[in-house]
């Protein structure tokens, strides 16, 4: 802020404020301050301690239009409501926050529609660039919303084709953990609640599991990632003539409503049917019996694709990566086991 010969306070500090006080251009100024170019420690120096003493502010719209980037990234979920996306959410944030990114949210609702309506939202905003967690959205509808020059990572999700990176779990072994965990308390008749196949998360769940235990078509139920299709697909399982022994469910919002039709249905959780699932939630131990399950740090899924995104954005030469983030077991009283300290 620039004052008078008296002192009192003016107009905001400008670019040319900051270079005449500096005496240098206000290039050599800019330049200085953006941190580009050759300049002398001296220079550089004089510039930055001018722009202190005015308390010069860079306007971020004449940023925006000088260097073509808004410093926004954009990033759509299929439910903000989830945990896991709330989690990812704030892992991403303070990646981004530190590099200098805002971040714009979307909410898909689940639907293709809405991602396709949410990924165009943000192109008109002319984001930098995007995380995009699909509803299921396909290469060729992705393509036609999204240039091919703006960096995207996908978000437990796979997208042919498309984008800078993936960030995804290790879903197969998983899977596999808890099949085996549940074999190993003499089960051989274990049903699974799955996802939507159309989602990286749903198939992967779903064709481990068919690897894995060797299920009768009777006993894969899918559904959306819901509470009630979760109650519901259970239900259809305790239905049948030899109902399973025991349920692996693909996220926890399967499992809680499988404990829900479970109570309903007068079903005693572990002494006539055992529980596991995909995903811990944070209040896993708390439920009356407490859950298995796989669990993993997902602030962590959303900070390894900040991480793609902004070596995406800073260097277009950037290669391509796929990330995976594992998993672990974690024992509690859904399948009969004593609980884990």
């Amino acid at each position: 802020m620039t004052t008078d010969q008296v002192g009192r306070r003016r107009r905001p500090a400008t670019l040319a404020d900051v270079a005449a006080t500096a005496g240098v251009s206000a290039s050599t100024a800019s330049r200085a301050l953006n941190g580009r170019g050759e300049l002398s420690a001296s220079t550089r120096a004089a510039v930055i301690e001018a722009a202190e003493r005015l308390g010069f502010q860079p306007s971020p719209l004449a940023r925006s239009l000088r260097t073509r980037r808004t410093t926004t990234v954009g990033y759509v979920v299929p439910d903000i409501a989830s945990p896991f996306y709330a989690a990812s959410l704030k892992g991403a944030q303070s990646v981004l926050e530190s590099a200098g990114y805002r971040v714009m949210l979307m909410d898909s609702e689940q639907s293709v529609e809405g991602e396709v309506a949410a990924l165009r939202t943000l192109v008109n905003h002319q984001v930098d660039g995007l995380l995009v967690a699909t509803a299921g959205v396909g290469p060729a509808a992705f393509a036609d919303v999204v240039d091919a020059e703006t960096p995207c990572v996908f978000l437990d999700s796979v997208l042919d084709g498309a984008g800078a990176g993936t960030v995804t779990l290790e879903n197969a072994a998983g899977i596999e953990m808890l099949v085996e965990h549940l074999r190993g308390h003499g089960h051989t008749r274990i049903a699974l609640l799955a996802g939507p196949r159309q989602e990286t998360s749903g198939s992967e769940r779903l064709d481990a599991f068919v690897a894995a235990a060797r299920p009768a078509p009777e006993l894969i139920r899918t559904g959306p990632w819901t509470l009630d299709s979760g109650a519901e697909q259970t239900g259809a399982l305790l239905a049948l003539e030899r109902p399973p022994t025991a349920i692996v469910a693909s996220s926890a919002e399967l499992a809680l409503g499988c404990l829900a039709a479970c109570r309903e249905l007068g079903v005693r959780l572990p002494d006539e049917l055992a529980l596991v699932t995909f995903d811990d939630p944070y209040f896993g131990a708390l439920l009356e019996p407490s859950l298995t399950a796989v669990g993993y740090d997902p602030a962590e899924v959303g900070r390894a694709a900040a991480t793609l995104l902004v070596g995406a954005m800073e260097d277009e030469d950037a290669p391509r990566r796929d990330v995976r983030v594992p998993v672990t077991l974690i024992r509690r009283r859904s399948c009969g086991c004593e609980e884990e300290r």
